[in-house]
């Protein structure tokens, strides 16, 4: 009668723990050991095939000819790319390409279609010859290459006509300058603090000012204390400003970041001369 108790009270545990065991399997069991086939079966797999890049021939065409030295051909051939291809992988170095044409014509007194020709006359300054073409005496100055400010007569300048505007995206950290509604060059943005008025939505505003300091003192084009300033472009929004991240101190430790929409040095001195009062800024 003993054994016969054992036996029925072994059945019963054995029924009763199997069933939970055998849930046990199917709940928590079961499915790790699936996850684990599937993780070994995806290491397995050989990589996925990326999808093909059709814009790459439109680009490696594009910089043939600006390594052929053709640089307005290649300008317009990267305008078009960047116009066509809008999610191409080479879409940042595109804008590089671009960006880098632009300045070189802008800088140079290398000829191109956005420029006129001046002869400089009697009476002419730098501030006289700007007032005359709608131009800026920095950029007359940068243009030509000339390393004072004083004029010859019949001297012979190149002067850029530039329509230019700019763009401020804050999520991307960027700033587009654009010349004649097209893509000039793009610069990188070390810090966008913007005052709540202009921190929403799009705005859209000018630049209301243009300003170098040297000392915490305003300084004029041509100055002895004009080279190295800091340059601030006023915004016509609630104050505003596009500025440059201070050089490094005497210690070699980096300036700490001011206020506002900051990019390089070098950065902000190459856009200061492309753009004027009244210029159009988006903030997007």
């Amino acid at each position: 009668m003993k054994l016969f108790k054992f036996l029925i009270v072994f059945a019963l545990a054995v029924a009763i723990f199997g069933t939970a065991g055998f849930f046990a399997y199917q709940l928590y069991l079961k499915p790790a050991a699936e996850e684990k086939r599937e993780e070994k079966t995806l290491a397995e797999a050989p990589p996925p095939t990326p999808t093909p890049d059709y814009s790459l021939p439109a680009f490696e065409k594009a910089e043939a000819i600006r390594k052929a030295g053709n640089l307005l051909e290649a300008r317009e051939a990267f305008l078009q790319f960047l116009a066509q291809y809008p999610q191409s992988t080479k879409l940042g170095e595109a804008r590089d390409a671009v960006g880098e044409i632009n300045t070189r014509f802008v800088f140079t007194a290398m000829p191109a279609p956005d420029k006129i020709d001046y002869t400089v006359v009697a009476g002419d300054s730098l501030l006289r010859v700007a007032g005359k073409t709608k131009s800026n005496a920095e950029l007359i100055l940068r243009s030509n290459n000339l390393a004072t400010i004083d004029l010859q007569i019949g001297q012979a300048l190149r002067i850029p006509q530039l329509d230019t505007a700019l763009v401020l995206n804050r999520e991307a950290r960027t700033l587009t300058l654009l010349n004649h509604g097209q893509f000039f060059k793009e610069y990188a943005l070390l810090a966008v603090d913007l005052p709540a008025a202009a921190s929403q939505g799009e705005v859209a505003t000018d630049v209301r000012d243009k300003v170098a300091l040297k000392g915490g003192e305003r300084v004029a084009f041509g100055g002895r204390d004009y080279l190295g300033s800091e340059r601030w472009i006023m915004l016509g929004v609630a104050n505003a400003v596009i500025r440059g991240r201070p050089e490094p101190g005497a210690d070699g430790q980096p300036a700490p970041m001011p206020p506002g929409i900051v990019l390089s040095q070098e950065d902000i001195e190459e856009i200061f001369p492309l753009v004027s009062r009244g210029t159009k800024v988006t903030i997007q």
